[in-house]
């Protein structure tokens, strides 16, 4: 009786999270997504939009590439873990955010960084959910109008780093740093 009382209660379990599924619990859904950064070893996270829209899979290698020039390859170690969806449409980017928040924010502050079409799109997405981002833990946010290389620059990164030391020094001590300057 009582493994048939697990079995069902495991069934119905499987079954909720089957329906629940969302295309962003699927690593093809991200050009970028460091859920292997051990979580204690960096204290924020970046949610990334590039501009370039999805659009068919041919394109997937050329918006691989920039992702990782952008914002990937050790440009923010030690300071983030990075998030960059997939992303079609302004259906796409609540889908990811609201991804991100559910099942890997775990109360961590994170910044936007938007270019382009896909950062108009996380604009107005930050717009319409400016209070609840904030209350999540929404520290700042980059936009670019236009795609371009290196719109990520070294002083950006040096921007979170200093705010994300903020926030942990509130945090910690439930006030701002002496001085108004950055604790280091």
């Amino acid at each position: 009786m009582k493994r048939f009382a697990a079995m069902a209660i495991a069934a119905l379990l499987a079954g909720c999270c089957l329906w629940r599924k969302s295309p962003y619990d699927y690593m093809e859904s991200w050009l970028i997504r460091e859920d292997a950064v051990r979580q204690f070893g960096v204290a924020a996270d970046i949610i990334y939009v590039q501009g370039a829209l999805y659009t068919n899979v041919t394109s997937l290698s050329e918006m691989t590439s920039y992702a990782l020039d952008e914002v990937g390859r050790g440009r923010f170690k030690g300071v983030a873990r990075v998030f960059s969806p997939l992303v079609a449409n302004a259906e796409d980017v609540e889908n990811a955010v609201e991804w991100y928040c559910d099942l890997r924010h775990g109360r961590r502050p994170f910044v936007f960084i938007g270019e382009g079409e896909g950062g108009a799109l996380l604009r107005a997405y930050e717009e319409e959910n400016s209070e609840s981002l904030k209350d999540k833990g929404l520290l700042m946010s980059f936009y670019s109008e236009s795609s371009h290389e290196g719109f990520v620059s070294d002083g950006m990164v040096r921007m979170v780093r200093e705010a994300v030391v903020r926030w942990r020094y509130r945090e910690q001590w439930g006030r701002e740093p002496p001085g108004g300057e950055p604790a280091r």
